[in-house]
């Protein structure tokens, strides 16, 4: 059963496309000392010392059933994928919600990594279909100044959010815009050069869907800890604090991008003095 939680007039859920292969903390944060996860190791790894990313994209509609179907994030894409040699699922998943590719009205995507647009175009013959035919994509400016330059070019990209420009369903974001009443982006550079978080509901009842604004449970305590991913480490940092600090102070609910179903919303909470991740689906 999908995970969901209500922000307002509007409710959000998790929609499950594919698992990531198990990684080691030690190669993916290359600048963390071993010993610095020891106090996190029960939580924010597996008993084998790995840990597993959870590819997905959320849905948010209205509870009153009037109104639009935004997609945050499309994840890995259709494969299959090597790891699993099975493919992604995030269609199926969105059918099992009631909704079909067609009944989405915006897309917005956090950023333009392989693992968050996966399925936003169909090939065809060669040809690009919007995935999600009836929808507006959403995407960073920056993202796609830095993306369309030849010394960044990669097939991802290429494949996945170029033709959307050609399809005429493209529509680059500059800032915090609103996506529909009560959606709207909020950037979060540092990931990549256009990262940008979700903000829905009303003040008091709001979420906050963050992308790869943190890839593990450790990074909301260790704020300065980056992956190998980050763009500008720097950044991200700067990023990664003002967002996660907002939620602490406002009361938003966290909605992560990666963390295992059933922990993957929470609060960011304070435990000794630190942040810290509070799960509440």
């Amino acid at each position: 059963m999908a995970i969901s939680a209500q922000f307002g007039d509007y409710l959000v859920t998790a929609i499950h496309d594919h698992v990531s292969p198990e990684r080691d903390p030690a190669q993916v944060y290359a600048t963390v000392p071993v010993a610095a996860w020891d106090p996190y190791r029960s939580f924010a790894l597996g008993p084998n010392g790995l840990y597993r990313s959870i590819w997905r994209g959320h849905l948010v509609r209205p509870t009153s059933g009037d109104g639009p179907l935004v997609l945050v994030d499309t994840g890995m894409g259709p494969g299959p994928h090597q790891h699993t040699g099975r493919g992604g699922q995030l269609l199926e998943s969105l059918a099992a919600e009631g909704v079909r590719p067609e009944q989405v009205n915006a897309v917005v995507i956090t950023h333009c990594h392989g693992d968050h647009i996966g399925w936003n175009v169909t090939w065809e013959h060669n040809k690009p279909q919007a995935t999600f035919p009836s929808a507006t994509y959403h995407i960073a400016a920056a993202d796609w100044e830095h993306y369309t330059k030849p010394e960044n070019r990669n097939d991802a990209f290429e494949k996945q959010v170029r033709p959307l420009k050609d399809i005429g369903r493209l529509k680059l974001v500059h800032g915090e815009e609103e996506v529909a009443p009560g959606i709207k982006t909020l950037p979060a550079n540092g990931h990549t050069p256009g990262h940008q978080c979700v903000l829905v509901g009303p003040e008091g009842q709001t979420g906050v869907l963050t992308g790869d604004l943190f890839h593990n449970v450790a990074q909301v305590t260790e704020q300065t800890w980056c992956p190998i991913y980050d763009w500008k480490p720097e950044v991200s940092r700067v990023s990664r604090a003002s967002v996660l600090g907002r939620a602490q102070k406002e009361g938003w609910t966290v909605v992560s991008g990666h963390l295992p179903v059933g922990r993957s919303m929470g609060k960011i909470v304070d435990r000794n003095g630190k942040p810290a991740w509070e799960p509440v689906l």
